[in-house]
């Protein structure tokens, strides 16, 4: 089956379909002819985007979700700077519970994001139960255990050794401390890692596409930025991300499909903490060439 039917009564041939998907249309002898089916079409919908007589039509994607594109009407760049200045990484949220249609417009919105190749492998995990997310953390936790036992043992041997560098002793050393403090902070009562947060969404994607990473970091802040239009907060928790794809226990209670990992984990809430300014960050080093 084709991937696209053209109706010809509104084609005028200005082949702009050709030049969106190349591997998909050609003209010969003053017509388009259709080439896509499902191994030249990715799905990307450019030719029903860009056709300025609406005459094509796509046979696998929704054509009720193709709206027109409001002329002239773009968000202003100081607008949308702003917005990416004043975002912070929160860690102290409220009790409040997200808006259930906020939640749901956030998962639906992120599919909009670009992913490598247009593969859309991204998928997600949204934890809102409380008992759940504890249960999570508490083992995400119990995995910085584990490497904070087997870095103080290097530690150890290193010194007793006397080998490693200023350097190599000086990171076990913060590795092993921090981990240490986030067991402490959980044997005390405290959340160390998920923030007793409203929201969990854990993005994960499988290892067999071109990008996974990319496309749920991307996915992720594309989450992150239209989540403070409701003003909502958000924070990167990569040790979460670390422990859900090498700690078994962990890995096992996400139930994660076959060949998929962890790429990228955010917290979300209403934040306690009410920033004032936004803050200083050093220039990009930048080569112009």
């Amino acid at each position: 089956m084709k991937a696209v039917s053209i109706d010809y009564d509104k084609c005028n041939v200005c082949s702009v379909c050709i030049q969106t998907s190349r591997t998909c249309f050609s003209k010969k002898g003053g017509r388009i002819e259709i080439e896509a089916d499902d191994k030249t079409c990715m799905l990307c919908g450019h030719c029903v985007a860009a056709c300025p007589s609406a005459a094509i039509t796509h046979n696998i994607m929704g054509m009720s979700n193709f709206p027109a594109i409001e002329k002239g009407k773009l968000i202003r760049t100081d607008d949308l700077v702003r917005l990416i200045r004043e975002r912070r990484s929160h860690r102290s949220f409220t009790k409040k519970k997200l808006r259930k249609q906020d939640i749901e417009k956030l998962v639906d919105t992120v599919r909009y994001a670009p992913t490598g190749h247009n593969d859309q492998t991204v998928e997600l995990i949204i934890i809102q139960n409380p008992e759940r997310r504890k249960s999570l953390s508490d083992l995400a936790v119990d995995f910085c255990a584990v490497i904070a036992k087997q870095n103080a043992e290097k530690l150890a041997s290193l010194r007793a050794n006397g080998k490693g560098s200023p350097e190599e002793i000086a990171q076990l050393e913060e590795v092993v401390e921090f981990r240490r403090m986030l067991v402490q902070a959980r044997d005390a009562g405290f959340d160390p890692l998920l923030y007793e947060a409203p929201a969990v969404a854990i993005f994960h994607s499988t290892t067999q596409t071109a990008t996974p990473k990319d496309n749920c970091v991307i996915a992720a802040t594309t989450m992150g930025l239209l989540a403070r239009t409701m003003g909502l907060a958000t924070t990167y928790i990569a040790l979460f991300e670390h422990a859900g794809n090498y700690y078994a226990p962990l890995r096992d209670e996400l139930g994660l499909p076959q060949g998929h990992k962890v790429f990228s984990v955010l917290v979300i809430g209403y934040p306690k903490i009410k920033y004032l300014r936004a803050v200083d960050r050093k220039p990009i080093r930048t080569r112009w060439e």
